[in-house]
């Protein structure tokens, strides 16, 4: 499939999925290892089954032979491991997918708890809120007084981002779904800026579990 230039293959934390469709796809899986084990009927192997659950269609596409400018299969491959699979997932999503980052990124000094951030907000700390969310996702569920600016133009916007924390003097705390592009924002800002920068680990979904069982999970 081509790729769309504007919006990218994004990741399913992106775009979102609608909830039946992994269970279906995990049951076509579950068939597919039964066949497998008791060699009964005729198995997907050198096939791809693609499901569109929006029109309620299946589509078998057989494997190809080797091509001879095959990323993968040819005899000059350019991806042989699973970080050059990842490089080329990350160009072919576009620079707003959300990536699974390392948690040794960032020193640990950097991280705080949902709960420790909470009670910064009770005690009216002068700080600012960085959610660093796809602006869809950030009109979906917010934490009051924050700041969107989405990761992928994070570091071309250091200057805004000074601007927020009156030049270094309030400091920051990342915030995001899970934690994940939170502890990138943290990095991105930590090289770039001297403010103190944190990262909220375990995001939205720590907040809602650890602070206010009311906030939206999605």
């Amino acid at each position: 499939p081509k790729v769309n230039p504007t919006e990218g293959g994004k990741s399913c934390s992106d775009n979102g999925v609608l909830g039946p469709v992994p269970g279906l796809i995990g049951t076509l899986q579950a068939i597919e290892t039964l066949k497998l084990l008791t060699g009964t009927g005729t198995t997907m192997h050198n096939r791809l089954v693609m499901y569109d659950s929006l029109r309620c269609s299946f589509m078998s596409v057989k494997k190809p032979p080797p091509r001879k400018n095959c990323a993968i299969c040819s005899p000059n491959a350019s991806i042989s491991n699973m970080k050059e699979s990842e490089d080329k997932s990350s160009q072919a999503r576009g620079p707003q997918q959300c990536r699974v980052v390392p948690a040794n990124t960032i020193p640990p000094e950097m991280n705080i708890s949902c709960a420790d951030y909470y009670q910064i907000r009770r005690d009216n700390v002068p700080h600012v809120l960085l959610d660093v969310r796809v602006s869809q996702q950030y009109a979906m569920c917010s934490l009051e007084g924050s700041v969107n600016m989405d990761l992928g133009s994070l570091a071309t916007n250091m200057d805004k981002v000074n601007e927020l924390t009156c030049g270094g003097a309030k400091p920051i705390y990342c915030i995001c779904r899970r934690g994940i592009a939170s502890t990138e924002a943290a990095r991105i800002i930590s090289n770039s800026m001297s403010s103190k920068v944190y990262n909220i680990r375990g995001g939205l979904n720590s907040w809602m579990t650890d602070v206010d069982e009311s906030f939206p999970m999605y």
